[in-house]
């Protein structure tokens, strides 16, 4: 079995180095590679393969948005990469991120494209920041399969509990109460430092362990 993520800078792993100077190094340009290595290899995705038991690749990356997850799965498809026992988790980003250049970045139209590529294949979906479906008019998340986990919610309601039942930051760069700024949480400027992406892993495992 194969573990194989995709998402964006919740995936990626953005906010696990402490050194702000990084913040904005988002990217694998060149002499940055090995910020994205630290972030993509201590991320959620290492932390649910390790219970797991399993190798994984993680393809997150900073600032797409859910049309370009769904590019990068079909690529895979595309290059005959995927074997028939791998599992895909994808971590869908903000909704309405390019949503205004690329009309097919509706998530409806995005989960449903996923939905016919991966029909063989165990497969789960979960909110990173902001609820997928939560602007689309008349869809019910209800008539969402089991092993799309917590339609309604997001990690972030995750991490914001922790924080406030155990007073310690799970942000980047020991930032606090970030939630206060919905704005800019659901625009994509916080993520969850290494405690956080821990926390996120450990909630993965809780709900899909028992549905593989």
């Amino acid at each position: 079995m194969r573990l194989l993520t995709f998402g964006d800078s919740w995936t990626a792993g953005h906010g696990v180095e402490t050194d702000i100077k990084y913040k904005e190094n988002a990217h694998p340009i060149e002499g940055k590679g090995f910020i994205v290595n630290l972030r993509r290899f201590n991320s959620w995705p290492r932390y649910v393969a390790e219970k797991l038991d399993c190798v994984f690749v993680n393809n997150g990356y900073c600032g797409v948005g859910n049309h370009d997850i769904y590019k990068e799965v079909k690529i895979l498809f595309d290059d005959n990469m995927i074997e028939n026992d791998d599992v895909f988790i994808i971590m869908f980003s903000y909704p309405h991120r390019y949503r205004d250049k690329k009309p097919e970045n509706n998530p409806i139209e995005v989960f449903q494209k996923l939905e016919t590529l991966l029909s063989p294949y165990k497969r789960f979906y979960f909110n990173s920041f902001y609820p997928t479906f939560k602007d689309e008019d008349g869809f019910d998340t209800k008539t969402l399969p089991d092993y799309f986990i917590n339609p309604d919610g997001t990690m972030v309601d995750l991490l914001r509990n922790y924080e406030i039942s155990n007073d310690v930051s799970v942000w980047e760069y020991e930032s606090r109460s970030v939630w206060k700024n919905e704005k800019n949480l659901w625009c994509g400027d916080y993520h969850p430092n290494l405690l956080g992406y821990k926390l996120i892993a450990e909630e993965i495992i809780n709900q899909i362990q028992t549905k593989l």
